[in-house]
């Protein structure tokens, strides 16, 4: 049980560490709102055409 309860806050600790870390990176940042600009203005394509473009 205890450890179980460690290793979740582990797994929270190491989540938190990364948010941060994008949050300080500006351009990862920036890249990250322009997609969600992207999404909202419907600027997004298939699963399947984007592998077939990349293969």
């Amino acid at each position: 049980m205890m450890e179980e309860v460690i290793k979740n806050i582990k797994e929270l600790l190491e989540g938190i560490a990364e948010t941060l870390d994008i949050i300080l990176d500006k351009e990862a940042l920036s890249a990250i709102q322009e997609a969600e600009e992207d999404i909202k203005k419907g600027r997004v394509r298939k699963l399947e055409e984007f592998l077939k473009e990349i293969s």
